[in-house]
C-alpha cells in the first residue's frame, strides 16, 4: 500500500510540473519571426529559439520559413511580428510598406555562385541559367552585380527556386548549370566537388541582406518587446562568437552535419556576421543608392525612413559588449 501511495504522490507531482510548465509556456508571450530560407542565414533567431534565450525572455517564438514577398506581406498584416530578409524589406521600405529594420546580421552577402563540375570559369556562364532563391528579391539583384564585373549581368537567365535548399537539390540533380547558395548548402556544395566560382560578398559592397526588421506601429506602441527580442538575438550571437566549440556543434545538430563540414559552416558564418549588429546612416544610403539604381527610379527616402537602430544601440551598451 506505502508503494501505492508513493507511485501516485510521485505521479501527482509529475502532474503538478507538466502543469506549471504548460503556465509558464502560456504565460510567454507569443512572437512570429519569418526567416525567408530555412539556410542558416538568419541563424540567430534559430540559436536564440533553441537555446533558451528568447524563453528567458518571457518569449515563445515561432520562426516560419515563408518566401521573401509573403513573409513582408504577413508583416504588414499583422499575421507575423518579424522578418529576417532585410534587403528586400528595404525595397518594400522604398515602395511604402510601414516596415523598418532594427537589427542587422550582416552586411557583407552571403551568397556563392556554385556551378556544376564543367563549368570552369565565372565567363562559362554566358547564356546559361543560374538557379536563384526567391522571386526577384535581394539575391537575385545580388547575383546580377556580382556578374557585372565580368560583363555577365545581361547575359545570364536567373530563374527562381523558391528558396536555397531547392537550388541545392536543383544543383545536385543536375537541372541547373548555377546555382546562388548560402550556408550551409555553399559549404556542402563545395565539399561535393561543386565548383565555387564567386562570393558575392568579396564583390559587392555593404548589403544587408538578414536582419530583424518590424513594423513603424509596433516600434512605436511595443519598445519592451522589441527589446526583450533584441537582446535574445544579441545574447545568442554573443555566445556564438565566444563559444566555438558549441555553436559548431548546434550547427552539426541542426543540419545533421560531420564535424569538419559544421566547422566550415561557422567560418562561413562569422566571415559574414556584423559585429555592431547595427548599420550607420551611410551604410544605409548604400543599399538605398543600390535600389535606386537597379529600379531606375528616383527615391525620396532616408535612411531614418528605412531603419532604427536605437534600441540595438541601446541593447548592445547595456550588455557591454
Amino acid at each position: 500500500a506505502s508503494r501505492m501511495i508513493a507511485l501516485f504522490a510521485s505521479v501527482i507531482v509529475l502532474l503538478v510540473q507538466v502543469a506549471s510548465n504548460v503556465d509558464e509556456i502560456a504565460a510567454q508571450e507569443k512572437i512570429r519571426i519569418a526567416p525567408s530560407s530555412p539556410g542558416l542565414a538568419a541563424w540567430p533567431m534559430h540559436l536564440a529559439a533553441k537555446e533558451g534565450y528568447f524563453a528567458r525572455e518571457g518569449l515563445n517564438p515561432e520562426i516560419i520559413v515563408m518566401r521573401t514577398n509573403t513573409g513582408i506581406a504577413a508583416l504588414v498584416t499583422g499575421s507575423i511580428d518579424f522578418t529576417t530578409a532585410g534587403g528586400s524589406a528595404m525595397r518594400a521600405a522604398v515602395n511604402g510598406a510601414p516596415i523598418k529594420m532594427i537589427l542587422n546580421v550582416n552586411k557583407r552577402a552571403d551568397l556563392w555562385i556554385v556551378a556544376q563540375k564543367n563549368i570552369q570559369r565565372v565567363e562559362d556562364l554566358r547564356g546559361k541559367m543560374i538557379g536563384v532563391g526567391g522571386n526577384w528579391g535581394t539575391q537575385f539583384y545580388q547575383v546580377l552585380e556580382a556578374l557585372r564585373p565580368a560583363g555577365l549581368d545581361k547575359d545570364v537567365q536567373l530563374v527562381s527556386t523558391g528558396d536555397v535548399a531547392n537550388g541545392y537539390l536543383s544543383l545536385q540533380q543536375g537541372s541547373m548549370p548555377a546555382v546562388a547558395l548560402t550556408p550551409p548548402y555553399s559549404i556542402l556544395a563545395k565539399r561535393q566537388g561543386y565548383r565555387d566560382l564567386i562570393h558575392t560578398g568579396d564583390v559587392i559592397g555593404v548589403s544587408p541582406t538578414t536582419a530583424l526588421v518590424t513594423t513603424k506601429e509596433k516600434l512605436e506602441r511595443e519598445g519592451p518587446m522589441l527589446r526583450r527580442v533584441i537582446r535574445a538575438v544579441v545574447k545568442a550571437v554573443d555566445f556564438a562568437k565566444a563559444r566555438r566549440p558549441e555553436m559548431v556543434q548546434f550547427i552539426a545538430r541542426q543540419y545533421k552535419m560531420e564535424r569538419d563540414i559544421s566547422e566550415a559552416v561557422y567560418e562561413a558564418l562569422m566571415d559574414t556576421l556584423n559585429p555592431t549588429l547595427w548599420l550607420t546612416d551611410q551604410e544605409v544610403q548604400v543599399e538605398l543608392t543600390r535600389i535606386a539604381e537597379q529600379s531606375k527610379g528616383k527615391i525620396s527616402a532616408k535612411p531614418p525612413d528605412m531603419a532604427d537602430f536605437t534600441l540595438t544601440k541601446q541593447i548592445v551598451q547595456e550588455l557591454g559588449r
